[in-house]
């Protein structure tokens, strides 16, 4: 990408010398000019040779040349309090590294430019969690599996697409955005997607798994039409930001739900020994294999006993109930599965526990 031009003007020359060197030192894609008085500020802005494309000042420092400069991003250095100026406004009194975020994402969604705040470096993987059957520790096994490849240092997302979202119940609130923004940006013709991923996410610090909170009602992901979804997926891919993005789907299977899977790079189907599970994940196997359309769908599955124990492992092995179909991974009965919460803070154990889940990814 090529270097984005900023201009930062504030009076207090300690506070402008620790941040323009801490951009200097950590972020190469910036060139940086400062200033510190409003002369010399106004007379750089006035000259039409020097191109600009970021400028942040305190209001003290403002002058109608700005105004009327064609200077994409016009931001206000806030310290917190109401401002009657008319500008996009930055607390400057925060973490730099989130100051400059915050900077980049008014730049971005000014200019489009999605690259500004995403490395768009990565070849996505999207991965699917899906299973017929109720019950059968889908969520936990697909946060699970964003923890894992997280704890590898693997860029993750999670994204829940059930009717009625848990990620509350796994997950802290992030300090953005909703679903309920994303899915709008999708269903309005021209929305920057990609930029509203990038907008909305959070990145919790304990799991280093990316995820947006759910949308304002659980109905909503039903106006979604199948085209939108796909295009939503399609995004994600398109955007580079994530190694992996992993999509948590309910347990209905319909014509919709088969378009949907076969957008996945990989499908997680988790069953258990239980009896009626079985039966389930045995008429889905057949299924599979009644209809061409469903062929990939097939070729792209991984089925994994949860909840397993040396018995149970036995019996399905006996019970010829998947046909061909081969077992992939065994989970067993742990206590890291027990609450969710302490999932998410069993560092190595669950990388342990999911290893052969992870192989297959």
């Amino acid at each position: 990408m090529a270097k984005i031009n900023i201009v930062i003007a504030d009076s207090d020359e300690l506070y402008l010398n620790h941040l323009t060197n801490y951009m200097i030192e950590h972020m190469n894609t910036f060139e940086v000019c400062s200033f510190t008085t409003k002369e010399s500020l106004i007379k750089y802005v006035g000259d039409k040779s020097n191109k600009i494309d970021i400028i942040a000042f305190t209001e003290e420092l403002m002058d109608g040349t700005i105004s009327v400069a064609n200077i994409p991003a016009k931001v206000l250095l806030s310290d917190g309090s109401f401002t009657e100026l008319d500008f996009e406004s930055v607390n400057k009194y925060q973490k730099a590294e989130k100051f400059i975020n915050d900077i980049l994402m008014i730049y971005a969604e000014k200019t489009g430019r999605v690259e500004a705040v995403s490395t768009g470096d990565k070849d996505t993987k999207i991965v699917g969690f899906f299973s017929p059957v109720g019950g059968s520790g889908k969520t936990t096994l697909a946060v699970a599996t964003a923890y894992a490849l997280a704890s590898q240092g693997k860029r993750v997302f999670y994204m829940n697409a059930e009717k009625l979202n848990s990620t509350y119940n796994v997950l802290n609130e992030g300090n953005n955005g909703s679903l309920s923004d994303l899915y709008l940006t999708v269903k309005t013709k021209g929305a920057n997607i990609g930029l509203r991923i990038i907008a909305n996410k959070f990145t919790d610090v304990n799991t280093n798994i990316s995820y947006i909170n759910p949308a304002e009602s659980s109905l909503e992901i039903n106006e979604l039409t199948l085209d939108e979804f796909n295009k939503l997926i399609k995004e994600f891919k398109q955007l580079g930001e994530f190694d992996v993005v992993v999509i948590d789907f309910d347990t209905e299977f319909s014509k919709e739900k088969v378009e949907i899977l076969n957008c996945m790079d990989r499908i997680i189907v988790p069953f258990t020994s239980e009896n009626l599970s079985i039966a389930k994940i045995g008429l889905y196997i057949k299924e599979l294999g009644m209809y061409d359309e469903l062929k990939e769908i097939s070729e792209k599955s991984v089925f994994v006993l949860n909840k397993s124990n040396a018995q149970s492992i036995s019996a399905l092995q006996s019970s010829g109930a998947l046909g061909n179909c081969e077992v992939r991974a065994n989970i067993a009965i742990t206590p890291v599965f027990a609450d969710l919460k302490n999932l998410l803070h069993s560092g190595n154990m669950v990388l342990q526990v999911m290893a052969k889940v992870i192989e297959t990814i």
